[in-house]
């Protein structure tokens, strides 16, 4: 019995250390009689097996490393032996003593084996090393017998390239048996960069994570590498043909891997291997032959150079290395027939729907005319499913002189150059399209030219056209494109103001393309929805469709959609409103300086606003500015430019820039006529003057409900003022109904912030009405909260209410007599509060307390 039949093999150099590994395999060995290590050759089996042995030392560990040859007696005689070599066995012990002679039955020499084992005090451990190579039906037997019978103290570990033709099932059933297989067994990300680095070899990470992929973390494949990485010149170049270009990987995958498969089987794996994956009915189509289904069945059972993939386990996929391999193989010797591969695999895929694999083999195939063909059929669907580079990568196959005077594929190209976010590049292609569009196009042609000008007037900011006369022509359109058309009318909709009419086609939409399997167009249209949702004040609902469509879009890798830049920047706004400033520039900020300038113009107005509210005044008060003159003449929805005026005129009253807050009003004038936001902002200065009666005759009309506001917020200011007001004129069951109408305004949108910035003497009147008001009670304490949240606005606290309104007047300039007059209260009075405001700004002097109050952003 040669002794290196009985020992580990010995440790690899530069051998790589896995503990988390070998933690699992002494869990399963320890806690299971069958522990079963599978996995194709070159995983690491044997070395994982031979290092547990190394740690743990060989006291009570035993090694066989089984051969083509054994038989009963041979196999037994090697077991005996090496058990009886364990340290932990006594010297007495039948293990040590047993002598099997020549004749002796197979049987009675495993009786005695298992009676031996069981005597020893001891648990101990048999490693069975290359179970695969164990043809002898009668060495089946015996192991199957081994384990059936086996001793409570004896613990066995099977290594084997394939599963051996034992009753796994069965132990699996009892729970006899536990298992590491070639998903477990493969090199993390972090040990292929240990053995990288230990093999001197320098990656960048993408350079690894590549490596990585295209082994698998295949032990064998990433040894190979690393030796050739060490004097390759250009990693770069050898990443790029691993499989076929590398000797020692290519030797060994012919070597080890495919030496031992029947020639009609190394046959059909060639002609498989263009294939990323392959399911029965498509590799008959390749191989001809009608069985092909059991064939793999039974190559991914036994030399697993195949694994199955999907829930239902019906497709296949050779291991990428092996598949490289085979490809460049079959390339190099067979050309022609590697053509002809491609081209039943793309006509395949193409008549199962699966356009990205069909155009992917077209591309492989060379045939220009077919990529063509393809394109015009699969191009739409592909770019409503998100795969814009994919198209792109078949428009530069098939060529510029193809593509350059087909007026549809221009607009494939510019669709595509949208979705990755290149507007001036789709521009272009649009322009391409104008010089050689068809004299009489197809209606279906017509359609699709306006909705990818529309597309590109959303990605730009601006309204959509008109939609096109022919909408019947869309139904022999390219499959989704009705979806898309549903989308577009909404829009079209919405830009108009026609809101219920919106929301009906774009559920349609949501419907139609979900249906389709359009899901990166479904992701669109819930923008869209969540579009409508804040023009509609539903700041809540409208939070929830953004997060969706963003989880979306990062679970399916369709992050850089210029349309998707509403559903980051609105939920910026919701927090806004909410008095979470923090929130709101975490959500928006990055997006102060997006295209389009719709989406910028909504960012620079959360930012400045919450940088206003966190006590960056003047910063956020010039961004505003800013903001609006960088606007000029360019569309704004009259809701966003409602949101804008009410909140930059309040920042502008609160800072007491009054010049400012005259801008203001007269902006939104200009765009939005005399409505209830121009009288909110006409009724807010006449309150800052003291003009109480003329600040009730400007609410009159949103109060009465004569003039609609165009959001919420504006009510809900509306009837705060109205609350300031009477308590100013000492009508307090008058304010608390306006309160009160306040709460129930804000509470059906979430809206909190105008509570924050309201009078002092509302906050007050809130915060002794906690529990009074009913059925909007527990919003009311929400808002309590928020006013009474620890550091929240602690600058504008410092002064009283009363010590703001003379502070504010100090700033004008008025005389103190004036001053006392406005707030019908003697000069006396007035003098107190100025001495309070000097004492608490720590200065002496008015100017200085002007000069205070800027800098601590109170004026």
């Amino acid at each position: 019995m040669p002794h290196t039949k009985l020992v580990p093999p010995p440790l690899p150099s530069r051998f790589v250390e896995r503990p988390a590994l070998r933690r699992r395999l002494v869990n399963h060995a320890s806690s299971t009689d069958v522990t079963l290590l599978c996995a194709p050759p070159g995983y690491g089996k044997s070395t994982l097996l031979a290092d547990w042995i190394r740690t743990a030392g060989d006291a009570d560990r035993a090694w066989v490393s089984l051969d083509r040859d054994d038989d009963a007696g041979r196999f037994l005689t090697a077991a005996l032996l090496s058990l009886g070599e364990c340290g932990v066995v006594p010297a007495g012990s039948r293990l040590r003593t047993l002598s099997p002679a020549d004749d002796q039955d197979p049987a009675s020499l495993l009786a005695d084996l298992v009676n031996a084992v069981a005597a020893v005090p001891a648990r101990l451990y048999l490693v069975l090393d290359d179970v695969q190579e164990m043809s002898s039906v009668e060495v089946r037997r015996v192991l199957a017998a081994l384990i059936r019978h086996q001793p409570g103290n004896l613990r066995l570990v099977l290594a084997s390239q394939s599963d051996p033709p034992l009753p796994l099932a069965r132990w699996r059933v009892q729970g006899r048996l536990a298992e590491l297989r070639a998903d477990e067994l493969c090199f993390s990300l972090g040990d292929a960069s240990r053995l990288i680095r230990d093999a001197g070899v320098t990656l960048t990470g993408d350079q690894l994570r590549r490596l990585v992929a295209q082994t698998e973390g295949w032990a064998a494949g990433l040894r190979l590498a690393a030796r050739s990485l060490r004097t390759a010149g250009d990693p770069e170049r050898l990443l790029a043909d691993l499989a076929g270009g590398d000797r020692a990987i290519s030797d060994f995958l012919a070597g080890e891997v495919l030496a031992g498969l029947p020639p009609d089987t190394r046959r059909l794996l060639r002609l498989l291997s263009p294939c990323d994956q392959v399911d029965p009915r498509l590799a008959a189509l390749l191989s001809g032959q009608a069985d092909v289904g059991e064939i793999l069945a039974e190559l991914e059972r036994t030399s697993s150079p195949m694994v199955t993939l999907g829930p239902d386990r019906r497709s296949y996929s050779i291991h990428p290395l092996l598949r490289c391999y085979l490809r460049a193989d079959l390339v190099r010797h067979e050309p022609r027939l590697a053509n002809q591969v491609h081209a039943r695999a793309s006509a395949w895929y193409a008549a199962h729907r699966r356009p990205a694999e069909a155009l992917r083999h077209a591309e492989q195939n060379g045939d220009e005319h077919a990529v063509v063909a393809l394109l015009r059929d699969v191009s739409i669907g592909m770019l409503l499913q998100g795969r814009p580079e994919m198209v792109r990568q078949g428009l530069a196959s098939a060529g510029a002189g193809a593509i350059g005077n087909d007026a549809v594929l221009l607009l494939c190209s510019a669709f595509a150059h949208l979705e990755m976010g290149e507007l001036s590049v789709a521009e272009s292609d649009l322009a391409r399209g104008d010089a050689v569009w068809p004299a009489s196009p197809t209606g279906s042609e017509a359609a699709l030219r306006h909705l990818v000008v529309s597309a590109h007037a959303l990605a730009l900011g601006r309204k959509p056209p008109n939609r096109p006369d022919d909408d019947g022509a869309l139904a022999s359109g390219p499959s989704g494109i009705d979806a898309w058309l549903l989308l577009d009318r909404g829009l079209a909709l919405a830009a108009h103001g026609d809101r219920a009419g919106a929301r009906s086609l774009l559920r349609s939409a949501r419907e139609s393309s979900r249906a389709q399997g359009f899901d990166y167009l479904a992701m669109h249209v819930r923008v869209a929805l969540a579009v409508l949702q804040a023009l509609d004040g539903d700041y809540a609902a409208m939070e929830t469709a953004c997060a969706e469509a963003l989880a979306w879009s990062r679970t399916s890798g369709w992050p850089r959609s210029p349309w998707l830049a509403p559903a980051e920047v609105l939920p910026g706004l919701a927090r806004l409103l909410r008095s979470d400033p923090s929130g709101a520039l975490e959500s928006s900020g990055r997006f102060a300086d997006a295209e389009p300038s719709l989406v910028r113009f909504l960012a620079r107005l959360v930012v400045g606003v919450a940088r206003f509210d966190l006590g960056d005044r003047v910063p956020g008060a010039r961004l505003l500015q800013t903001n609006r003159r960088d606007l000029a003449d360019d569309h704004l929805p009259p809701e966003l430019t409602a949101t804008a005026a009410v909140l930059e005129h309040q920042c502008a009253i609160v800072g007491r820039h009054l010049p400012v807050a005259r801008d203001v009003a007269e902006w939104s004038l200009r765009r939005l006529g005399a409505g209830a936001e121009s009288a909110l902002l006409d009724a807010r200065t006449r309150f800052v003057h003291g003009d109480l009666a003329g600040t009730r005759r400007a609410l009159e009309a949103i109060l009465s409900e004569r003039t609609s506001a165009l959001v919420p917020a504006t009510t809900v200011e509306a009837w705060l003022l109205d609350a300031a007001t009477s308590l100013r004129a000492e009508r307090r069951t008058s304010a608390r109904e306006s309160l009160s109408r306040a709460l129930s305004v804000a509470e059906r949108s979430s809206i909190v912030r105008p509570f924050a910035h309201a009078d002092p003497p509302v906050h007050r009147l809130l915060l002794d009405q906690i529990g009074g008001f009913g059925h909007t009670d527990a919003f009311a304490e929400r808002v309590r909260q928020v006013l009474t949240a620890p550091g929240e606005r602690a600058d504008e606290h410092v002064l009283t209410g009363r010590e703001q309104d003379v502070l504010a007047r100090l700033i004008l300039p008025q005389p103190l007599e004036e001053v006392a007059s406005d707030l019908r209260v003697s000069v006396n009075t007035v003098k107190t509060h100025v001495r309070a405001i000097y004492a608490k700004l720590g200065v002496n002097s008015r100017r200085a307390a002007v000069v205070a109050a800027r800098e601590r952003g109170l004026a």
